[in-house]
């Protein structure tokens, strides 16, 4: 059975009790489509707890805080090694002795492989570490910023949101920044949830490839920056092999293509949408991280799958050796028990949101992504005037694994 394929279950497998399966598909849900997190809220309220969908092959979705925590915090039972599989040829229900695939490093390994997997991305992605990118980061903002003030409308998606994150995470990780167009396509395909099996292969091969050759141009000559510090890291004792240097590569281009993208684009879509908000932050900017952090949470984007290892029963559902178990990140994040009033934006929330989930899996990411986001609210609030969406162009949105936002007009 291929993941997200779009097929429906003719027969619910027999130990799913009836009242637990609920029509949800992650990828072609029409409710999802038109207001993806007004939709996550609607599961929380409509749905139970954990259910089962008969789409895309079958599987598990949780939408709570504690039952994610719990399952993220229990890798030997819930185990993510089976991504691999995806991105080498394999479906999601098979394991990946088939053939030698695409490991996805960090991410496609438990603990205790996993903790010296991701050690060598600690350092280089330490909050002290890259708040020295802040200066470029902000020259990159302005940029984007005087290519668009004067026309008093942009589409903010294609404009601003893609160039950003995109062009720092290339130079950050020491790849070509010309190629931008292309490498946030080969990005939303392989992590599309319609794009058929044969075409998602077709995409990593070609990410593997392009990632390959600045590996091997980094092998011959180390450069400053991120690849040719995990040429040199130290993995038990050995260098990464040149396979495990892709697997890194790989899972670092998703990383720094999709999420801050579609992070900033839900957030400005909210900003658009309520000008008290955006008035407040633009006369006191202090008030900025504690927004962020409600706009993170608001508008979670990754959903992670997890393979069911052996029988358990988990917050009083029984589970079967090889089921597949959805979590649903930006769902939890609209949890009545875990956040109060989850509609609200809140400045000052103590909850910790799980946008960037929990447990040894937690986005290695999340500091740049917050340095991202803080520098670039800081100059478009100062430098563009009040923006709203544009009355003739509402945004458009996909699911998948990542939800996203595929344009977004705004005026001034």
């Amino acid at each position: 059975m291929s993941a997200f394929s779009g097929q429906k279950l003719d027969k619910i497998p027999a130990h799913v009790p009836p009242e637990l399966v609920y029509e949800y598909d992650n990828a072609r849900d029409p409710r999802m489509l038109e207001d993806p997190h007004a939709r996550m809220r609607s599961l929380i309220q409509e749905a139970p707890p954990i259910f089962f969908t008969p789409y895309n092959g079958g599987n598990w979705v949780v939408t709570r805080k504690k039952a994610i925590v719990d399952i993220t915090m229990n890798p030997e039972v819930y185990s993510n090694s089976f991504i691999a599989a995806q991105a080498s040829g394999g479906h999601s229900g098979e394991h990946k002795e088939q053939q030698p695939g695409l490991m996805l490093l960090p991410i496609s390994v438990d603990p205790p492989q996993h903790t010296a997997y991701r050690a060598p991305l600690n350092q280089p992605l330490a909050a002290k570490s890259v708040a020295g990118l802040e200066t470029t980061i902000r020259e990159m903002t302005n940029e984007l910023i005087d290519k668009v003030l004067a026309a008093g409308r942009c589409d903010f998606l294609s404009d601003v949101a893609e160039p950003l994150p995109v062009t720092l995470f290339m130079k950050l990780a020491g790849m070509p920044t010309n190629r931008l167009a292309e490498f946030r396509h080969l990005a939303t395909q392989a992590t599309s949830a319609t794009v058929d099996h044969a075409t998602r292969e077709g995409v990593f091969k070609r990410i593997a490839g392009i990632l390959a050759e600045t590996i091997k141009a980094r092998q011959e000559k180390r450069e400053d920056d991120l690849i040719s510090r995990l040429l040199d890291a130290n993995i038990d004792g050995r260098h990464p092999t040149f396979q495990e240097m892709l697997g890194y590569s790989v899972t670092l281009f998703l990383g720094g293509l999709e999420t801050v993208v579609n992070a900033l684009s839900f957030g400005v879509r909210h900003l658009a949408r309520d000008q008290e908000l955006q008035a407040k932050l633009r006369a006191d900017p202090s008030l900025l991280p504690g927004a962020i952090e409600e706009l993170l949470r608001l508008y979670g984007i990754a959903s992670t799958p997890r393979l069911v290892m052996h029988d358990d029963v988990c917050h009083g559902v029984q589970f079967k050796k090889g089921d597949i178990v959805l979590l649903l990140l930006p769902a939890a994040n609209y949890d009545d028990e875990a956040f109060p009033h989850p509609e609200q934006l809140i400045i000052g929330r103590k909850e910790q949101h799980q946008t960037f989930n929990t447990g040894p899996h937690r986005c290695v990411g999340l500091n740049l992504a917050r340095l991202e986001m803080k520098v670039f609210y800081q100059e478009w609030l100062k430098r563009v005037p009040p923006f709203r969406l544009d009355p003739q162009a509402p945004p458009r949105f996909m699911g998948g694994f990542n939800l996203a936002i595929t344009s977004l007009p705004l005026v001034w």
